[in-house]
Parts: structure tokens; C-alpha cells; sequence
């Protein structure tokens, strides 16, 4: 079998300049957002326009949420941008999503006015993607499950497209029976006409992080773990999701000794904005996976910094006006957490544990910490004079970041940096202990201890999540 490379982009979350009603977006301040959606357009055309360079992969995958929330101007002009990418040269296969359709699929979402107010403005009904799309990968099908919207196309003699679309009309994301026997079935014709599965998916199958299945566990496939564990007996060794906005890389053995993985990618408009080239290598087994990062970006105004550090900036923005609105304004934080992936019914049930959390942890210092859990977190008296007036609060912010980006590190920097990182440590050790009678609650929510949630969001000891070659 002959390599075969790609690209991969999710999320895009196109949002048409026309939805600001008679006016210029940019007159107002960037929002704080984890997406920068006003420079959504300069973003997309700046990748599109990289990735037509001599040299890149003929085939490009695009994983749903296309647009914000299915603003029929933006369905058109991202059409057009995929129209002009496939003249361009480029083979490119679409699925969409729960964000290519109005709020509640009403033919509805929403623009501004020119005092930056929400205005309503017509947006597409699912039933009318079918259609819109099918330009991009079920033209070319070998199948196709019209109820799901999934298809497969043949990319090359060696290779199946197994594109699936997991929104079919519940709140939480999963494959209907009918369509589970469908992929069953395409999968063994796969295997008759000795292809590789290419698989990808919009949301993901298995957490991007422990901490997802606390603040967004409607968010991945229904049953994700088992339908995980089944694609990897089926013989599919990946599957591209999106949809956390999280750059992750996860992987799941099943009890068969089978290895799927689960490739997770941030949104391209958002922190951190990444894209990626994978190459499959059959005959060594390996898929390799590299990461690319955006950073300048040509005709827009990100304030001299690369897109990268800017949509940083707006995001860890927003991250302070959570914990500071958890404390003071718990409705402001429910409406802010909502770009976290936390529902606002959800928000409103854990308001006790995390208003009261957010309290302790704005007023928090590396002291206070560092006396709580001394006995558990190895840091001398000596050592500890050294940033015991520090407030922990920025420690955790960077370590909501690390959500975001992956490959966290954060006993890197120097000594008062690997300080921070074991006085942080103690504490959530030592948090383990107090909450042991709560212990039932936590593994309700699939997790073992409160350590093992945020030790990967200090340190990642696992799957490199921007590149890595994975072996399956």
C-alpha cells in the first residue's frame, strides 16, 4: 500500500462580515471569545491560501460547525471560499454540524446592529446542508447515509473515506442504529477491497481531557468509549474530531488488544489556531502527525502579534472574567461559560461548588497553598519564601490554557516555576484526601481523583498532542 498524506482542519466557525448590519466589525473591540470570529474570513483565506502551496497534500478533510451558527450569508461565502479551493487543485470532503444550522434548527441566529447589539438574521435549517454540500465528498461517495449525512469515498485505491456526521438530531452527538449497521458495512467493504479506513467525526469519541467529562459530558459521541473500543476491532486506527476547540491526542486499547486513536484539533480561528498535515504509512503502521500554528496573519489588525498570542490574549481575557464573575456575577458567568463547553443549566447545578471554588482561588496565594499541603508537597520553608505572596490565580489560568493547547509543561521556566508546580501538586493530592467521602461522586462523573483531572493540565506524559507518529 502506497503513504497517503492530508490535511486536516476543523471548526472553522465562519461568520460573514455581512452579519454586522451596516456596519464595520472591527470599529468595535475584539471580543473576548475563545474564537476570533470577526477575522474568521482573513483566517480561512490565509490557510487556504498556505495549504495551495507547491508541495502540500492534494486531499483536504473539514470536520464540521463550518459557520457560527448557520448564518445563510455565511454559508454562502464559505462556499465559495471551498468552490475557489477546489479549483485550486484540491480534493476537499466536508461533514457538517450542530453549528451549521440556526439556534434550535429555527431558521434563526443572530447579527448585530450598529451598536453592537444582537439582531436576528435568517440562518439554514439542517435539511437544507444535504444539498448545499454535496459538492464536497458525496458527489464523489461509494455510499451514502442520507438520514446521517455520512459517506465514504474511495481517496485512492489503498484508501476509504469514512466521513460520518454524529449530529442526527439529538442534543448529545452519537450514530443511530441504523446508520452503526451502515458504517458496519462500509467498513467491511473496505476491508474486501484490502483498504485502509480514514475516519473523522465531529465530535470527539474519546475526552480530550478528564476535566471534559466534569464541564462538557454531553459533548462527545453518545457511548464514545464503546463505539471507540468497536472502530478499533472494525480495524480503524483514527479518527479526526474536533468540536472541544482542544489539541489532543487520545488514544483507547480494547479489550481485544485493537488501538484506535482519537485526533483531536483546536479551532483554526481560535487559541490555539491550528491546522494539521498526517500521513499514513501502512506498511510501518504508522500515521504521522504534525501540527501547524498560525501565526502572522496578512490584512488584519491583530495589534502586532502573531494570531496565535492575539487570540491567546482574548482568550485568557476571558478566562479572568470567569473567575472573577464566578465570584461576583454568577450570571455573567453562566453566559461566559457557555464558550467553555459548560452549559448554563449545568452552570446554574454546579453554582455551589464553583462560586465557592472561585472565591478561595481569587484570593489564593502560593503561601497559603504551600501551608494547606505541606505535608505533600515536598517544597522546603526556604523554598517556599520565594513565592508564597504569588497569587495561585495565574497558575490557573495557564492551566485552562493548557486545556486548550495541550503538551502542558508547566514545571518548566526555571525554580520558583517547579516550585508553583509541586505546591500545586500538593494541594490537589491533599484535596484528594479531604474529598474522600465524595469519592462515589467522582467516579459517577468517570474520573478517580481530583489529581488525576488536573495533573495533565501541568504536565502532559502522554501522546505528544501536535506531533507525534502514531503506531497502531
Amino acid at each position: 500500500m502506497k503513504e497517503l498524506s492530508l490535511i486536516v482542519i476543523t471548526d472553522t466557525h465562519y461568520y460573514s462580515k455581512k452579519n454586522w448590519i451596516d456596519v464595520d466589525p472591527f470599529s468595535f473591540p475584539p471580543e473576548r471569545d475563545q474564537q476570533y470570529r470577526r477575522g474568521g474570513e482573513e483566517i480561512i483565506k490565509f490557510v487556504f491560501d498556505e495549504i495551495c502551496k507547491e508541495g502540500e497534500p492534494e486531499i483536504v478533510l473539514i470536520h464540521g460547525d463550518l459557520t457560527n451558527n448557520g448564518e445563510s450569508t455565511s454559508h454562502e461565502e464559505m462556499r465559495e471560499l471551498l468552490r475557489t479551493l477546489k479549483k485550486r487543485g484540491k480534493r476537499v470532503f466536508v461533514t457538517t454540524a450542530t453549528h451549521d444550522y440556526g439556534l434550535d434548527n429555527s431558521g434563526k441566529s443572530y447579527g448585530f446592529d450598529k451598536n453592537n447589539n444582537e439582531v436576528e438574521v435568517p440562518a439554514f435549517t439542517r435539511d437544507m446542508l444535504f444539498d448545499y454540500y454535496f459538492e464536497f465528498g458525496m458527489n464523489e461517495a461509494v455510499s451514502i447515509h442520507q438520514p446521517s449525512m455520512c459517506y465514504t469515498v474511495k481517496l485512492s485505491d489503498d484508501y476509504l473515506l469514512l466521513a460520518l456526521n454524529d449530529d442526527f438530531g439529538k442534543e448529545q452527538a452519537g450514530y443511530s442504529d441504523d446508520c452503526f449497521k451502515w458504517i458496519e458495512e462500509q467498513v467491511e467493504f473496505a476491508k474486501k477491497n484490502g483498504m485502509l479506513i480514514v475516519a473523522m467525526t465531529h465530535h470527539p469519541l474519546l475526552p480530550p481531557s478528564l476535566m471534559y467529562k466534569i464541564i462538557a459530558p454531553t459533548n462527545v459521541i453518545e457511548n464514545g468509549e464503546e463505539t471507540a473500543e468497536k472502530f478499533a476491532d472494525m480495524g480503524i486506527p483514527c479518527i479526526f474530531t474536533g468540536h472541544s476547540h482542544v489539541q489532543n491526542i487520545s488514544s483507547l486499547r480494547s479489550k481485544n488488544g485493537n488501538v484506535i486513536f482519537d485526533v483531536s484539533t483546536s479551532s483554526v480561528i481560535g487559541y490555539p489556531p491550528y491546522y494539521r498535515h498526517v500521513t499514513f504509512n501502512p506498511d510501518k503502521r504508522e500515521i504521522d502527525v504534525k501540527s501547524t500554528l498560525l501565526g502572522e496573519i496578512p490584512n488584519l489588525d491583530t495589534d502586532g502579534l502573531p494570531l496565535s498570542e492575539f487570540t491567546k490574549k482574548l482568550f485568557l481575557g476571558t478566562v479572568e472574567d470567569i473567575f472573577c464573575s464566578a465570584e461576583n456575577d454568577y450570571d455573567k458567568f453562566a453566559d461566559l461559560a457557555i464558550g467553555f463547553s459548560l452549559e448554563k443549566e449545568r452552570s446554574y447545578k454546579l453554582k455551589p461548588i464553583i462560586s465557592t471554588a472561585a472565591k478561595y482561588f481569587n484570593h489564593l496565594t502560593f503561601g497559603r497553598v504551600w501551608r494547606f499541603s505541606y505535608l505533600t508537597n515536598g517544597v522546603s520553608r526556604e523554598d517556599v519564601k520565594k513565592v508564597k505572596d504569588e497569587k495561585v490565580l495565574p497558575f490557573v489560568i495557564d492551566m485552562v490554557a493548557n486545556l486548550y493547547k495541550g503538551d502542558a509543561n508547566m514545571k518548566a521556566g526555571g525554580k520558583e516555576q517547579e516550585i508553583k508546580y509541586k505546591i500545586a501538586s500538593g494541594f490537589f493530592k491533599h484535596m484528594d484526601k479531604l474529598s474522600k467521602p465524595f469519592s462515589k461522586k467522582l467516579k459517577a462523573l468517570g474520573v478517580d481523583s481530583i489529581y488525576s483531572v488536573l495533573k495533565p493540565l501541568m504536565q502532559n506524559e502522554g501522546i505528544c498532542d501536535s506531533d507525534a507518529v502514531l503506531r497502531y
